[in-house]
């Protein structure tokens, strides 16, 4: 029995061994594993009519329907396409045709980089928290709201579809934009004395603001095609 007893300790003591050696070899697998699961902040949705590509490793790559996307990607969309992000805890990103935009880091404090193109944001922020679609122009900030923004370098617009945004510019100078109204200027302009309506902007294709007839219909004063929220 005692020699028993010094064997089971002896095959005790090599088990362990193993067991300690296995997880030190298989660690370098599973933390990048463990990583990558811990970053997975978003998914792409939907891809249509063209690619949507991430930067990373200096150079842009496709990206598919299903795949995951991280906070701070920096995404882009070719001249067709129109492609939709969800992001956990933050909300609903529509990309129009032509759009590069870099996402934000803090779901409490999301702030997107709009670096041209066209972008709808549906907020599902949680209580407390923020977001924005910052371009060279002008910031948006909303909470509980639907929103587009449109940035071409040089021209910038603002559109609420429900809720409120408020938009400033980098002097300081801000207006609140409330629901079916935009706003619009270019260059260093200051902002408009007020908004105007939305729906005039959707009574014809051709007129700067036909992404949005993504989700409205041409020429139906505003009204959104069957099934859209």
């Amino acid at each position: 029995m005692k020699g028993r007893g010094k064997g089971g300790r002896a095959g005790t003591r090599v088990w362990i061994a193993t067991t300690a050696a296995l997880v030190l070899i298989a660690w370098p697998v599973f933390e990048p594993l463990a990583q990558g699961r811990a970053k997975q902040e978003g998914v792409v949705v939907s891809i249509r009519d063209g690619t949507l590509e991430r930067f990373e490793q200096g150079r842009w790559r496709p990206l598919k329907v299903g795949q995951a996307v991280s906070r701070a990607d920096r995404v882009r969309t070719d001249r067709t396409a129109v492609a939709t992000v969800t992001l956990e805890g933050v909300g609903r990103l529509v990309l129009g045709p032509s759009s590069d935009i870099e996402l934000g880091k803090d779901s409490r404090d999301f702030r997107m980089r709009l670096q041209r193109g066209f972008a709808w944001f549906e907020s599902k922020l949680r209580r407390g928290s923020n977001a924005y679609i910052t371009t060279s122009l002008a910031t948006a900030g909303v909470r509980d709201t639907g929103f587009s923004v449109c940035y071409d370098g040089t021209n910038y617009c603002a559109c609420t579809c429900f809720g409120e945004v408020d938009v400033a510019l980098p002097g300081g100078q801000a207006t609140t934009v409330g629901k079916g109204q935009y706003i619009a200027f270019a260059g260093a302009a200051p902002l408009p004395a007020g908004t105007s309506p939305g729906a005039a902007l959707l009574e014809k294709t051709g007129a700067g603001f036909d992404f949005c007839f993504e989700c409205h219909v041409v020429g139906g004063k505003g009204g959104l095609k069957q099934g859209r929220k």
